[in-house]
């Protein structure tokens, strides 16, 4: 008996199979689109207990920045900052120090925002206790050591208090001028 002739019904099915196999395995099963749809904003670093240095225009260390995180925002170039805390170095004889409890850096803009719980504090030579400047928002240009807000604001000298809507403050000649609505009290 001749193999041909034995199952000749076995052998078609089993060429139809492979060759049913071999289209399906060119076709796409689920056609999906060429594009991916509902795509997610980039996705950036994520830093816990960061430290950022920015240095002035010769290279040296100008001012530190500590934050418990720092989370990048590559879609709107900002690095996000939470529990911050900023001051510069001692060689600048700037003695304040900025405590908020959140900030934002960018790569393209020359000053830093904080918000929050923002408090900008220094030691007072005279005798009469620290300085503390407290707002909800900031803005601080680090190389012109010019801190500035157009938020409420209360300045502490040791007990004396004064409150004002907005202010300016050269950091480097330590003169601060309030904007408006200025309130103080002032105890003995």
């Amino acid at each position: 008996m001749d193999i041909n002739q034995k199952n000749p019904v076995g052998i078609v099915v089993l060429i139809s199979i492979a060759l049913l196999t071999w289209l399906w395995s060119r076709q796409n099963p689920i056609s999906e689109p060429n594009e991916i749809q509902n795509i997610p904003d980039l996705i950036g670093y994520y830093l816990r207990d960061a430290e950022i240095t920015g240095t002035d225009s010769e290279g040296n260390p100008l001012y530190w920045i500590k934050a418990a995180s720092a989370e990048e925002q590559p879609d709107n170039n900002y690095l996000i900052l939470k529990n911050v805390t900023a001051q510069y170095n001692p060689s600048n004889n700037v003695p304040w120090v900025l405590k908020a409890s959140n900030g934002e850096v960018s790569n393209s803009i020359s000053y830093l925002s904080f918000s929050g719980d923002v408090q900008l504090t220094t030691e007072n030579n005279e005798g009469i206790g620290p300085t503390t400047i407290q707002t909800i928002e900031l803005r601080l240009e680090p190389e012109n050591f010019i801190a500035e807000t157009t938020a409420p604001v209360s300045v502490l000298i040791g007990s004396h208090r004064l409150e004002a809507v907005g202010f300016r403050a050269d950091l480097k000649t330590n003169q601060l001028s309030l904007k408006s609505n200025v309130y103080g009290q002032f105890r003995p």
